[in-house]
């Protein structure tokens, strides 16, 4: 009798365990997305920073102005997306 309790236990323990592995597994697949995600980003603000270096040196006209607005804008919108990923509220 004591053992049927004991053996119920461990099976709860184990698939706990399971659901636990299963859950990590996918923090693990989402956290290599995010990496892949800000690897690109670090990519494009050194473009970006490259970019506005040149602007000292060359006329630069509206449209490539705003085009470099644009470009940033996006930038800063997707380190926010990922930063509200990987610190989500609490």
């Amino acid at each position: 009798m004591p053992e049927d309790i004991v053996l119920e236990i461990l099976k709860r323990i184990q698939s706990d365990m399971a659901a636990v592995k299963s859950d990590m597994s996918n923090v693990k697949q989402h956290i290599a997305e995010l990496t892949i995600g800000q690897n690109v980003l670090v990519q494009e603000g050194r473009m970006i920073r490259a970019a506005l270096n040149d602007l000292g040196k060359t006329r630069v006209s509206a449209g490539e102005v705003e085009a470099m607005h644009t470009d940033i804008n996006e930038l800063v919108h997707r380190v926010t997306k990922i930063e509200a990923a990987l610190w989500p509220p609490s």
